[in-house]
């Protein structure tokens, strides 16, 4: 499982980040968002399609991705910093 572009949100933006994340050689999800609300955990959340989410995650999966999502956005951060 690994991130493959990371884009982070608008400044004041409850969505800290969109990302794709490919979770194995055969699956990939798009468009992902990162989201984060006053003092809760960061979580995931997937697009909609027909005013729908496109998929769902276990609260333990959730976690996972948006540890990941979260690790990945500050090297991107980082790396920004570094180069500027």
């Amino acid at each position: 499982m690994r991130i493959l572009d990371i884009r982070p949100g608008s400044p004041g933006s409850t969505t800290l980040a969109r990302f794709d994340l490919e979770l194995n050689d055969h699956l990939r999800l798009y468009n992902l968002a990162l989201r984060q609300r006053g003092d809760e955990p960061a979580h995931v959340m997937a697009p909609n399609a027909f005013q729908e989410r496109t998929a769902g995650f276990s609260p333990s999966f959730n976690k996972a991705l948006a540890e990941l999502a979260l690790n990945s956005l500050v090297e991107l951060q980082t790396e920004h910093a570094i180069n500027s």
